[in-house]
């Protein structure tokens, strides 16, 4: 199978302290052999295993668990929106220069995604030409939302008519979720809880900010089975069909944007699969687990490896031919494509 969501942290990080931001730039501490500290203003903002960076480490994973291909994104912390455009592209070229290299080592292991400065959504486009031309990688992963401001808002137009244009995917990961606040325990709750709304906010973004009305061959993808978003699909729906204020902006259903959309499988839970099966479609779910790191799903495809009705046909596409289609679009698809509906 191919594992599409996986994340990568670079052994090294190129300094930066000498840019606006200091500290805030993140740095590795290496505390031992086969860990490390993410710093982050000079607080441990993670404690990462070498299986980020570790290329041997990841294969011996990958064969133990059948894994024929992981597509290889960073860590979302990462982006930088909150810096200087101009000093996050420097950032961002050298995380997309660090998954290209790997991506060069084994080009039939690894699947790489970059990352852009979207904080400047035009220098964020202008971006894309290296990553499809210099890094050759297939596509960019994103946040939720920069600095508050969600995805779908008509500010990131330049960036997705590029990305389209460009025939790059576009991988949807949650970065700082809103409302922290008002979730009550321990601050890892916020990926069990925040993650999965704030996805929902981005998918739902999209719809109403009419990026999928402007760009309708942007492929995109939204991580952790888009959160909370199969929920919130059945009522945009019903607003659509009742409300006319909603009916005047959206020219369509919805359904037929959401249609559009892939999401990962990193749900955990057979019957919240089932649940995605029957509100969108077997050929818009793609297997990621989330690898390395602890919330992972392990083995990867665990969950619908326990579903007793898949036929192999859907399973062949949930594990390999739905992130192919996803990631190349129609460069691949006649040859190797193979959509069955459910």
């Amino acid at each position: 199978m191919i594992d599409f969501h996986t994340h990568i942290v670079p052994e090294h990080f190129p300094s930066m302290l000498a840019r606006n931001g200091g500290l805030r730039w993140p740095q590795m501490a290496h505390v031992q052999q086969g860990s490390a500290h993410v710093m982050i203003s000079g607080k441990i903002f993670r404690t990462v295993t070498d299986q980020c960076w570790n290329l041997h480490q990841r294969l011996e994973d990958m064969n133990r668990e059948g894994v024929e291909k992981q597509v290889l994104s960073v860590m979302p912390e990462l982006f930088s929106y909150w810096a200087n455009p101009e000093d996050s592209m420097i950032f961002c070229r050298s995380m997309n220069e660090t998954i290209s290299g790997m991506v060069s080592d084994y080009p039939d292991k690894f699947i790489g995604l970059g990352i852009v400065p979207l904080q400047d959504p035009e220098l964020a486009a202008k971006e894309l030409e290296l990553v499809k031309d210099v890094y050759q990688l297939a596509g960019v992963q994103i946040g939720t939302n920069v600095d508050g401001v969600p995805i779908g808002d008509p500010k990131f137009y330049p960036f997705f008519e590029i990305a389209e244009k460009l025939n790059l995917a576009v991988f949807v990961h949650p970065i700082n979720p809103p409302a922290q606040d008002r979730i009550v325990g321990p601050t890892i709750l916020n990926n069990f809880i925040g993650f999965p709304t704030d996805i929902a906010f981005a998918a739902t973004s999209i719809i109403t900010g009419l990026v999928l009305e402007k760009f309708p061959k942007l492929r995109i993808c939204f991580s952790h089975g888009g959160g909370s978003f199969g929920m919130v699909l059945p009522r945009l729906i019903h607003g659509w069909e009742t409300i006319p204020v909603l009916r005047d902006v959206l020219p369509k259903s919805p359904l037929e944007y959401a249609n559009k959309m892939f999401f990962d499988t990193l749900v955990y839970d057979t019957r919240v699969f089932e649940y995605l099966r029957n509100i969108f479609s077997v050929n818009q779910l793609i297997v990621g687990s989330d690898y390395p790191f602890v919330i992972r799903e392990t083995p990867p495809g665990r969950v619908i490896n326990n579903i007793p009705n898949l036929t192999d046909e859907n399973l062949n596409l949930l594990r390999k031919e739905n992130a192919l289609r996803f990631l190349f679009g129609d460069e691949k698809e006649e040859q190797h494509c193979m959509i069955i509906s459910n």
